[in-house]
């Protein structure tokens, strides 16, 4: 079932979308615990519409097609020789993609991960400022998991069961800066850090986990869909993802995944678009939510 806040009750939507007090099955209450338990900060005109207030953020990179063509939209606008022979290979070997633009081994081995800042997190219709650095501000369509149940070196299975719910994820990130972060090898700092928005609706594991093989969704730009998405081939599940991130290490109910970005759910993958001050963006999953956010100038 779909949940959000509501002056800071949790309640359900119904298929007509009204709103009910509901008492749940064992995914429900999992789900209506987390949010209970995970208030935002009713202070904060930013956040206090938020579903929950995650305590932690890792975000993973599990689909391939993404990051490919990230490294092509990269390079087009950064690095124009090492595009120029990426579309040459491409061309000489009828549509092969070029070696040096896949990911790295380590990836194919382990759900790759990294941890960012749980405090930025905005609601859905709150105002994302334009950062005074970014010259190329963009969107990522994610799947946002959020956990229910502590975990430690738990297998895929234990970790997928442990899942409360599911949201719309934007993970806003400053493309003219990551990659001069991601050299330096210590991962993304400004350009992943200053603002994260997800949907006001939360939906219960059980609603979701059996679609994960088939979401869509969308991205949508002052009205205008400018890319559809589909996540269809996961490089590990959601439970493998989340029991790689539990090794060794507890996890609490509360603790926020991305799912890393859909297949063209970025404006970066072949430098598609960007967004500008002025902007309204719509994310969009089926079945799962929207988050929408103006793009407004920072101070």
């Amino acid at each position: 079932m779909m949940y959000h806040r509501i002056n800071n009750e949790i309640e359900q939507i119904s298929d007509t979308g009204a709103t009910l007090r509901v008492e749940k099955s064992p995914s429900e209450q999992l789900l209506l615990s987390v949010l209970t338990s995970n208030p935002p900060d009713a202070a904060d005109q930013l956040k206090r519409a938020l579903p929950f207030q995650p305590r932690s953020y890792r975000d993973f990179m599990l689909f391939e097609a993404h990051y490919y063509g990230v490294a092509m939209g990269m390079t087009s606008l950064y690095r124009p020789s090492a595009h120029h022979l990426a579309r040459l290979y491409s061309f000489l070997t009828g549509g092969g993609e070029f070696p040096l633009f896949k990911p790295h081994p380590l990836w194919y081995q382990q759900p790759i991960f990294y941890q960012s800042n749980h405090l930025a997190f905005y609601h859905d219709g709150a105002p994302i400022r334009y950062p005074k650095y970014a010259e190329y501000l963009d969107v990522e369509l994610e799947l946002g998991v959020v956990l229910g149940k502590e975990l430690c070196n738990a297998t895929p299975q234990e970790a997928e069961d442990a899942i409360a719910g599911f949201c719309v994820f934007n993970d806003f990130s400053v493309r003219n800066v990551q990659m001069a972060e991601m050299d330096s090898g210590f991962g993304p700092q400004h350009s992943k850090c200053f603002a994260n928005s997800i949907s006001s609706t939360v939906v219960s594991a059980d609603e979701v986990i059996p679609k994960l093989s088939n979401l869509r969704g969308r991205v949508i730009i002052n009205d205008k869909v400018v890319k559809e998405c589909k996540a269809d081939s996961w490089q590990f599940s959601i439970g493998e993802a989340i029991a790689h991130a539990s090794r060794s290490t507890r996890l609490y109910p509360g603790e926020f995944f991305g799912s890393g970005t859909f297949p063209s759910g970025a404006g970066i993958e072949h430098a598609a678009f960007q967004l500008r001050v002025g902007d309204v963006v719509r994310l969009e999953i089926d079945g799962v939510g929207s988050v929408t956010n103006t793009i407004v100038a920072e101070d």
